[in-house]
């Protein structure tokens, strides 16, 4: 395939100290189809930047023209190129010799030549006297993830682009009454007329920061910058806001905090005030907006009296409390009296006992509220609960959320900040979930669109896999206020090691049997090697074999049975001897090909 022609511009204004490094790095360039154009916007240099440029004779083209700013040599440049890919490479910065050459290969590679897709990369930054300050690596995935954050979080730097010439001719030029915000105002409208912009993981160039710099000395830096930053901000489509974020509370609320680290204060108070309108008017649609509380209970009559008082106590009082009796043999006379009293309780029966998944089925079924929160019967919500994280959902528009709990057990209390588990968390709560079923708060709409219910046929780690499914596309507001207390004793599976052995295969089955799931290679991994571990725990705590504990919580086929012995056998002795990490590479996917077939 024939490469494409690049074209190199190099704008020079009093360029005399710094121009030759620019200009020879152009020049060192692998790449071979390129034209170097330089152009002096009118120096006031006595003739320095003009005897510098000519000395180099036909090596580059020189262009001078009249003192008119950044934007009109860039358009005189757009003008008198003769390439089909525009590459800025600014007086007082450097390329390494391979910036052309690995760009044009990408879009070779990749089947982009022509195509509407703008390249950009990382960069070193260097001070004036040419040395390294810093490295500037933008985060890949994020980038690939969310496109636009090239724009958004401010990746670009104009010296790494790589833009076809055709772009411009679709898109406009630059505007040639900005000073400073002309190229981001530009790549903004290129985006926009669909050009995708894509991020190369490679240190190209070095971006010189120095005192004499426009963005050091020209108070038009923070003026335009504000207002283009807000323009662009607001007009970022409502459906790509979400995309982005989870919702349009969220989207402006990391915008604000991207802003912080910028000079772009405008910007950013604009950004905080379009949060706190969100939060007002939640507060003002709180009290019309209802949530279903599900008990589900089994017998324990003096704790489900516990619980239902802590949903009475609640500020938010636009609630119904829905009791879902699972088969009891206790007499449950008190709790039917306490539901007589109030309107909005009801007691719904189930029988036989089918199990806490099932009772909380039927309450979702049931459920008339705008909102569903789940409480187990001998677990208890603080005052607040429902008014604050409600309040949050109304703000940020999230579908799903949880809070931080209080976990009392044992003669203690201890915090678990389990809120601050947040945003994307699909490929964590495979092996770390800390989300509390009494904290969790969601829409019910989401649920009944989407048919999602807990699995019936599961009984310990059920909850993970629920929620597992419900955030496979969605978003987790974290809430890291603890709102919550979760009772503790022996039985709780946060204690009983068997219970979580249970647990962590019932997961571990349900992700590398799900087709969404079980690409997180890293993640089951991670997974595997606490199951590993828990069933090491039970076994020195019982002083068994291994091969009992196997037994009894695994696959009961027995070729599977001594493989897995050895394997386990292997693998604790690797732990020991090559950590953790290095050990998942060498079993993991032994053990998971064994799982996938019980």
């Amino acid at each position: 395939m024939k490469k494409p022609k690049v074209t190199i511009v190099i704008p020079v204004y009093k360029g005399k100290k710094y121009m030759r490094k620019a200009i020879d790095s152009a020049i060192a360039q692998t790449y071979e189809n390129l034209e170097i154009l330089v152009i002096n916007d009118g120096s006031p240099d006595d003739g320095a930047t003009d005897t510098i440029a000519k000395s180099y004779g036909d090596k580059i083209r020189y262009i001078y023209k009249e003192n008119g700013g950044v934007s009109t040599v860039l358009n005189l440049a757009l003008k008198e190129m003769k390439g089909e890919y525009f590459s800025w490479l600014s007086h007082d910065d450097v390329y390494y010799p391979e910036k052309v050459e690995e760009e044009v290969n990408y879009l070779i590679e990749n089947d982009l030549v022509g195509k509407k897709v703008i390249l950009y990369s990382d960069y070193d930054l260097i001070d004036k006297h040419g040395s390294l300050i810093a490295r500037s690596k933008k985060p890949h995935q994020e980038t690939v993830d969310k496109p636009e954050y090239a724009m958004l979080r401010g990746h670009v730097n104009g010296i790494t682009l790589l833009i076809p010439k055709i772009a411009f001719d679709e898109c406009g030029n630059f505007d040639e009454k900005l000073i400073c915000a002309q190229d981001y105002e530009l790549w903004y409208r290129m985006m926009k007329k669909g050009y995708k912009f894509i991020h190369i993981p490679k240190i190209l160039a070095k971006s010189r920061v120095h005192n004499k710099q426009v963005t050091n000395t020209n108070p038009r830096v923070e003026t335009e910058g504000n207002k283009f930053w807000i323009d662009m901000i607001d007009d970022i489509p409502q459906k790509t806001k979400i995309k982005l974020e989870g919702s349009e509370y969220n989207y402006y609320k990391e915008m604000e905090i991207f802003l912080k680290t910028t000079p772009y204060k405008i910007a950013e108070k604009h950004c905080l005030d379009k949060t706190k309108a969100m939060e007002e008017k939640a507060e003002k649609d709180l009290p019309n907006t209802k949530v279903s509380v599900i008990i589900p209970f089994y017998n324990r009559v003096d704790l489900v009296l516990r619980a239902i008082n802590s949903v009475l106590a609640q500020t938010h009082k636009n609630y119904e409390l829905i009791l879902v009796n699972d088969g009891s043999k206790d007499d449950i006379s008190k709790i039917e009296n306490m539901v007589k009293k109030h309107e909005q309780m009801k007691l719904i029966h189930v029988k036989p006992n089918k199990g806490a998944s099932n009772a909380r089925n039927v309450g979702i079924d049931n459920a008339t509220g705008d909102y569903i929160a789940f409480l187990d019967s001998d677990d208890a919500f603080l005052p607040n609960k429902l008014e604050v994280q409600l309040k949050q959902m109304l703000a940020t528009g999230d579908k799903v959320s949880h809070t931080s709990y209080y976990r009392e057990g044992f003669d203690k209390k201890v915090l678990f900040d389990s809120g601050k588990q947040n945003g994307d968390v699909l490929s964590t709560l495979i092996w770390s979930c800390r989300v509390a079923t009494p904290t969790v708060m969601i829409e019910r709409k989401y649920l009944n669109d989407n048919n999602y219910r807990f699995d019936t046929d599961l009984v310990i780690g059920e909850d993970t896999c629920f929620w597992l499914t419900i955030l496979m596309n969605q978003k987790l507001l974290g809430i890291d206020i603890p709102l919550t207390t979760v009772y503790s004793n022996d039985d709780s599976a946060a204690y009983n090691i068997e219970k979580q052995i249970i647990g962590v295969k019932t997961i571990l089955r349900f992700v590398i049997n799900h087709p969404e799931l079980q690409k997180y290679d890293y993640e089951i991994a991670k997974l595997v090697n606490y199951y590993q571990i828990v069933v090491n725990d039970l076994a020195m705590e019982r002083g068994d074999d291994l091969i009992d504990i196997f037994c009894m919580y695994g696959n009961q086929k027995e070729g599977l049975i001594r493989k897995i012995k050895r394997l386990t056998k292997k693998t604790l002795k690797s732990i020991k001897e090559d950590g953790i990490m290095c050990t998942t590479k060498k079993v993991v996917r032994k053990v998971i090909s064994k799982l996938k077939k019980q």
